[in-house]
């Protein structure tokens, strides 16, 4: 190897582009908003205490290699105790962005949607009127809420929204996060 290509290589192992500058400060601004929500969610979150290190767990989201706007998929199911299955099933009812999508003997299932965001890679995003299914809401006759997403993040979000319409008295009583990943290997 030539001095010159010697020189470039080593400069160049030491070089910091603008493009890693600001990926660093991209995420240490993520982390911090991540940080913020975490110590919001844990004044206003009604939960048992053998719970916290779950709700802790939530907001533990690897964004390494990963889109802007993206974060890693974990099956993520939060249960709260209501007070009147009834009363949570109207509230919910009168909501524009969930719908009812089954009725059983035990409740009623809801689906929650959004519009999709523009360039989304789904084909389905460019049809005029659909709607992306960010979550599911289980309201159950014997006075539970389960709420299930594909996401820490959309569970976090979903939390807020139902402390939002049903009130700071909803406890968390059952949160899990399962990583397909993890799950794959396990059958492997």
């Amino acid at each position: 190897m030539s001095k010159s290509q010697k020189k470039k290589r080593r400069t160049g192992e030491h070089r910091i582009s603008m493009r890693d500058v600001t990926l660093r400060t991209q995420s240490d601004s993520l982390q911090q908003r991540i940080k913020n929500e975490k110590e919001r969610m844990l004044s206003i979150l009604n939960f048992d205490k053998h719970l916290h290190e779950q709700v802790e767990d939530m907001f533990t989201i690897n964004l390494k290699d990963m889109s802007a706007g993206q974060e890693p998929m974990f099956f993520s199911t939060a249960i709260f105790k209501i007070d009147s299955a009834e009363q949570t099933m109207r509230k919910i009812e009168q909501l524009n962005d969930i719908n009812l999508a089954d009725e059983e003997r035990e409740g009623k299932h809801y689906i929650w949607t959004r519009e999709y965001p523009k360039g989304h890679w789904n084909p389905m995003s460019t049809m005029p009127g659909a709607r992306q299914i960010i979550g599911n809401i289980h309201v159950n006759f014997d006075n539970t809420l389960k709420l299930e997403t594909k996401t820490k993040g959309w569970m976090t979000g979903l939390i807020y929204y139902m402390i939002k319409v049903l009130g700071k008295e909803i406890r968390l009583i059952n949160l899990e996060f399962l990583n397909p990943l993890e799950i794959l290997r396990k059958k492997l």
